[in-house]
């Protein structure tokens, strides 16, 4: 029987190179593998090669945005877990990214702890089902 932890894959998608070094730095130590993309076109590439087990991806990217970005990786992968991460939280956006399959919203700027948290929440609930 292997007591080994589940090693879980996550591909942050943000054109902020700070954001992504936060996400290798906090996520790293809790036995995630993080994988990082600067935009829209690298996180839809990554998405594709590596198979994620969870996606944080940010809404407002220049180029490709948060909401195309899901678009494409939705056509070829329904299942893979989002949460979006946002300063911009405008009813529009939310709406579109729930129709995508989004399991939970966070929004810039958030603590440390709230994304640990959020993260065990989304990888807790079956794929599909979004806690409120």
């Amino acid at each position: 029987m292997n007591d080994q932890p589940l090693l879980r894959k996550i591909l942050a998608i943000d054109d902020e190179p700070g954001i992504l070094e936060l996400m290798k730095n906090l996520l790293g130590p809790e036995s995630y593998t993080v994988l990082c993309a600067t935009g829209g076109a690298e996180g839809v590439r990554l998405n594709t090669l590596e198979n994620p087990d969870l996606i944080i991806l940010d809404l407002r990217m220049p180029v490709m945005g948060g909401i195309e970005t899901l678009r494409r990786i939705r056509k070829t992968d329904r299942d893979v877990r989002v949460v979006i991460l946002t300063g911009y939280g405008d009813s529009d956006s939310i709406r579109d990214a729930a129709d995508l399959n989004v399991s939970e919203y966070l929004s810039k700027p958030f603590e440390n702890s709230q994304l640990i948290h959020v993260i065990s929440n989304v990888f807790e609930n079956p794929i599909g089902e979004i806690k409120c």
